[in-house]
């Protein structure tokens, strides 16, 4: 019986431990590309894949949308136009290693 408790106890801090970790997120925007979503969080967006449930980017742009797919040398990119704060810019996923490289230039106004 002691073992029976103390396993059920065990099990219980396992299921508390994994479930700390899920993301919560305000909202989940799909788009066209279905591999990545946009997650707001706090009035904020950043690029979630679902398929290796996992956060891209951080939640930390007041806008994105999809821009395009581009193809060079070999390597697949998905490419994202964002805006945060006063700048405005490109947002570039490598889709093998979901790399991402951020160009932002302030506003023109």
């Amino acid at each position: 019986m002691k073992n029976i408790f103390t396993l059920s106890l065990l099990l219980l801090a396992v299921m508390a431990v994994s479930c700390s970790g899920m993301r919560k997120f305000d909202r989940v925007e799909t788009t066209s590309v279905e591999r990545y979503s946009i997650v707001y969080k706090d009035n904020k967006c950043g690029l979630y894949d679902s398929k290796a449930d996992s956060l891209v980017t951080a939640i930390k742009y007041d806008a994105l949308r999809y821009g395009r797919t581009a193809s060079e040398g070999g390597y697949e990119f998905t490419i994202w136009v964002g805006e945060m704060e006063n700048y405005e810019g490109m947002i570039s996923i490598e889709s093998t290693t979901n790399e991402p490289m951020e160009i932002m230039f302030p506003r023109q106004q």
